[in-house]
């Protein structure tokens, strides 16, 4: 559980929005690993890398997977999956009983650090992002929970992959609206 409050857009929708007011909400502690992906793709076949539609994923929709069906040994089921489309995403969570975050909800949660709702005024904090998000990609991605958790008791929200949200490109759209 994520608890109400609010966040400082990076992006503003207009120059008076200084924060957003963000309802308490549930997420996953981690990303969605390869194994549960996998389980997914099993249960819902339209989903396999052969069978989806190229309007719901790109050519390189599960690439890393040996087959449609199959990890492979390269793969590690306990890592987070990639290279899968917001559609295929929204799918997931909805096969789920749930949801992929807003922006906004993804925001709160990650402004976390261990201790603070809001870790901007942590240098440690900071200095450790900053570290995270320099480094090159490792050739193998961690298992999920490798990390220390943030406040909320949430893993890897930053530096191992980029995560889809509900309205991912909302900030883009408010602001092209409002220099036009």
């Amino acid at each position: 559980l994520v608890a109400a409050g609010v966040y400082k857009p990076l992006f503003p929708a207009s120059p008076s929005q200084k924060e957003i007011a963000v309802a308490a909400f549930r997420m996953d502690r981690t990303p969605a690993t390869n194994g549960q992906f996998l389980a997914f793709v099993a249960a819902h076949p339209e989903w396999r890398r052969d069978r989806v539609s190229r309007l719901f994923a790109e050519a390189g929709y599960l690439a890393q997977w040996e087959s449609a069906d199959a990890l492979g040994a390269k793969v590690d089921a306990d890592a987070p999956v990639v290279n899968v489309s917001w559609f295929a995403a929204r799918a997931y969570c909805g096969a789920r009983g749930m949801r992929l975050p807003t922006e906004s909800e993804w925001e709160r949660a990650a402004a976390a650090s261990r201790d603070r709702a809001d870790g901007a005024s942590d240098p440690a904090w900071r200095a450790e992002l900053l570290a995270l998000y320099t480094r090159p990609s490792p050739a193998r991605l961690p298992r999920v929970g490798s990390s220390a958790p943030n406040l909320w008791g949430l893993y890897d929200l930053h530096g191992v992959v980029w995560e889809w949200v509900l309205d991912f490109g909302s900030a883009a759209a408010a602001l092209a609206s409002d220099s036009a």
